[in-house]
């Protein structure tokens, strides 16, 4: 194994990490030696985890679970973030109410995990949060979901510098196939994947392993703070 992606020794908390992209994340960073505690609102529902990876329960809507959650996790090296349902709907269809449970789950939720973190994670760690491509790369429909990733992107750049030397960065992922689609209907599903390949440069979808590829290379690049990557398969130059 590379020694650019080693995390021997290291503890990283992966929140969202019982599923889809967190789950690769948790799956990658054990397999490059780091102990691994993976946090959801349904852990019991979690597959079978791999060695070194064990699980927490935390409700992002409470803070007091988020606080809770990092005062069992103790001290620790790294920290994703990789939770919150799409918002989907426009203005017409989305009331506010609505609109509101999706930014304090991946918003606030998102900013109380931070917070939690900032006095136990390790100086030379690092904190890594899941946008999305929708931030920038606009369709109809989704405006709490552009609300939403906007304010990730800017939030992770402003912790870049308020919470030095931890680095802080943003990852910005295209349509990647996760269990969130699973409920659709395959043939739905399987239309939605060819579409975004036919239309972005890299010819396919995403995969949960691609984003979670990123992940590691942000936990273990020393000189990479306060920027947004995008995983996307080029969508945003489409």
């Amino acid at each position: 194994m590379s020694t650019v992606h080693n995390l021997s020794g290291r503890h990283v908390v992966v929140v969202g990490g019982t599923s889809g992209i967190g789950l690769a994340v948790a799956e990658h960073a054990a397999a490059a030696g780091a102990r691994v505690t993976v946090a959801a609102r349904t852990p019991g529902r979690a597959p079978a985890l791999p060695a070194g990876v064990t699980a927490e329960q935390v409700d992002l809507t409470s803070t007091d679970s988020v606080e809770a959650l990092f005062d069992r996790v103790g001290t620790f090296d790294h920290l994703v973030l990789s939770a919150g349902p799409g918002a989907m709907g426009s203005v017409r269809e989305l009331a506010s109410t609505d609109a509101r449970t999706f930014m304090d789950i991946k918003f606030w939720g998102y900013y109380d995990a931070v917070r939690a973190a900032a006095d136990r994670i390790a100086e030379d760690g690092s904190i890594t949060l899941l946008g999305g491509g929708a931030s920038r790369k606009h369709a109809p429909g989704r405006p709490m979901m552009a609300a939403i990733n906007a304010a990730i992107e800017a939030f992770g750049k402003a912790n870049a510098i308020d919470l030095a030397p931890v680095r802080v960065n943003v990852i910005a992922p295209g349509l990647v196939d996760t269990p969130a689609y699973a409920a659709l209907p395959d043939e739905m599903r399987q239309g939605m994947l060819a579409g975004y390949a036919a239309s972005v440069p890299a010819g396919r979808a995403g995969l949960p392993e691609d984003v979670a590829s990123a992940a590691l290379f942000l936990m273990t690049n020393t000189y990479v703070t306060g920027t947004v990557i995008d995983i996307d398969g080029g969508v945003q130059v489409s």
